[in-house]
């Protein structure tokens, strides 16, 4: 019998195995870089290094900075660093979840479950008093209880917002999700519907959650979504969140799996995650683009050795995944 290595074996079986369009990751526990336990929701790349970063317990509105240091050469989160909250006070709770950075107007725009709005911010986090134009089709009347707008991205090349709810509109049957496609004249532009994939929970537990949370544009015209599942079992151990990243291509209505994971929180282990925000980070030296996403521990919720942690995480996409 010819001679094969364990460590072959096992990757010969792992490759056949992965879905295609699986890419490499690598997760990290914010609390070594010694970032604040928080509500984090959303990130968005702001340049050298920098990203905004939106919590939704916040009692103000606005944003966290972090500067994030990539090894382009590696592929590994080097450092991440709180350079701290960019906000004002504001008349309610907004439930931040979803976050863009529009370069053009060097702004932050901030989207709320609570308000179903999405607010413009300068760069040191006052609000300009200009928001997104969202349609009463698509306002806080029309959106099922904590399933508003979750996520938030910006097309740069294409100049344009893309932006929906977490969940299908109330009075809607299927799994449809409407996606909005706004300029930068703050009008909405296109609509398109996405289909959500069957949920993996056969019961809803104490709580059950099933959207799309995350939207990053892509350089040809495509979208990165982040799909989250999460059912919290009515004693919390048993606990699972299932997320799935597709690249949707909004001409056809055509989605493709990269990648996907699930999480468990059980009495031996607590890593469960919920992961909620997705940006792109570097390229790297290779040409391999990077993901970023942050996973929010509801401020750290547990006690002693048994509770949530923010996380980050990286995602390389593989070359001939890529546009």
């Amino acid at each position: 019998m010819p001679s094969f290595s364990l460590r072959r074996f096992v990757l010969a079986v792992i490759l056949t195995i992965l879905p295609i369009g699986m890419t490499a990751q690598k997760t990290y526990k914010l609390k070594k870089w010694h970032v604040p336990a928080a509500h984090y929701s959303g990130i968005t790349p702001m340049g050298d290094g920098r990203y905004a970063v939106v919590s939704d317990e916040e009692s103000q509105a606005g944003f966290y900075v972090w500067r994030v240091e990539i090894d382009t050469l590696k592929g590994r989160v080097r450092n991440v660093s709180d350079e701290g909250f960019r906000g004002v006070a504001f008349d309610i709770d907004r439930d931040a979840e979803g976050v863009a950075f529009c370069p053009p107007l060097q702004t932050v725009f901030v989207s709320g479950e609570a308000d179903q709005r999405i607010l413009e911010h300068r760069i040191d986090g006052t609000l300009t008093g200009r928001e997104l134009a969202v349609p009463t089709d698509y306002g806080k009347s029309r959106i099922q209880a904590n399933r508003g707008f979750e996520a938030l991205g910006y097309d740069s090349l294409r100049a344009s917002f893309w932006t929906s709810p977490e969940s299908p509109l109330q009075g809607e049957s299927g799994l449809r999700v409407p996606l909005l496609r706004f300029g930068t004249d703050l009008r909405l532009q296109q609509t398109v519907d996405y289909e959500l994939d069957a949920p993996q929970a056969r019961n809803h537990g104490r709580d059950h959650y099933h959207g799309v949370v995350a939207i990053t544009p892509m350089a040809d015209g495509t979208l990165l979504i982040l799909e989250r599942e999460a059912r919290i079992a009515r004693r919390y151990s048993g606990s699972r969140c299932w997320c799935r990243l597709y690249q949707f291509d909004p001409s056809t209505g055509t989605k493709r799996l990269r990648s996907q994971w699930c999480t468990r929180l059980t009495p031996t282990n607590s890593r469960f995650s919920n992961y909620e925000g997705m940006c792109l980070g570097p390229k790297l030296a290779d040409g391999r683009q990077t993901v970023l996403l942050v996973a929010d521990s509801q401020g750290g919720y547990g006690r002693a050795l048994w509770h949530l942690r923010d996380k980050l995480r990286l995602l390389i996409l593989e070359p001939e995944e890529q546009e």
